[in-house]
């Protein structure tokens, strides 16, 4: 088992590589330039050169994979371009908030799917299941952007009960945006209960 699982771990890495390689590619193929983009697009073009220079631009593709794939190990994402501020200093600034939604989405796809795929799988073919099952297949077909501006529109702006955004600190600031995150995951916590349980209830004991 233990030389399974160190097999499985070494094929992980030439994927990762690979990963790193497309990522990169794709950030050199995107339209922009960066030195442009920090220093406007009046800049003279002395100044965008020195930059380009001094941020690596006109080195080989190979020497900025190896230089990028170094700093990304020890997490130095280099600078944002709009703040200019560290990057790895914006993400420890929202990590906290992603967390805290993380967490509520999980707690709420389980406290709300398990027991919904229970009740399904106990009355299978009743009102309650029909409703519920067509509710989870809602819930995986719709995209999370729309329900996150439905619940905006429906629970924000007709009926007030929710602001639309903001982190001030109150429950009521978290409830829209762990539903929407939670959304798909409860109903696929409640389809895979409900098939479970009917597999269960089917056997003979």
């Amino acid at each position: 088992m233990l030389r399974y699982i160190i097999r499985r771990l070494l094929l992980v890495i030439p994927v990762l590589i690979g990963i790193s390689i497309f990522v990169f590619l794709i950030m050199h193929l995107t339209p922009g330039d960066p030195a442009r983009l920090m220093l406007g697009e009046s800049a003279p073009t002395e100044q965008l050169e020195q930059l380009r220079e001094e941020l690596g631009l006109n080195d080989p593709l190979p020497v900025q994979y190896f230089r990028w794939l170094r700093k990304a190990l020890r997490l130095d994402f280099g600078r944002s371009l709009r703040s200019k501020k560290l990057v790895t200093d914006e993400i420890m600034a929202r990590l906290p908030a992603s967390a805290e939604l993380a967490v509520l989405a999980v707690a709420i796809s389980v406290i709300i799917g398990v027991p919904v795929g229970i009740l399904s799988a106990s009355k299978p073919n009743s009102a309650f299941d029909n409703v519920a099952m067509v509710g989870a297949l809602c819930g995986i077909g719709m995209p999370a952007f729309w329900q996150g501006i439905m619940f905006i529109l429906i629970f924000s702006v007709s009926l007030e009960w929710f602001p639309s955004s903001g982190r001030m600190g109150g429950w009521q600031y978290y409830v829209l945006p762990a539903l929407t995150l939670g959304t798909r995951s409860m109903a696929g916590i409640a389809r895979m209960t409900r098939s479970s349980m009917l597999e269960v209830l089917q056997q003979d004991f």
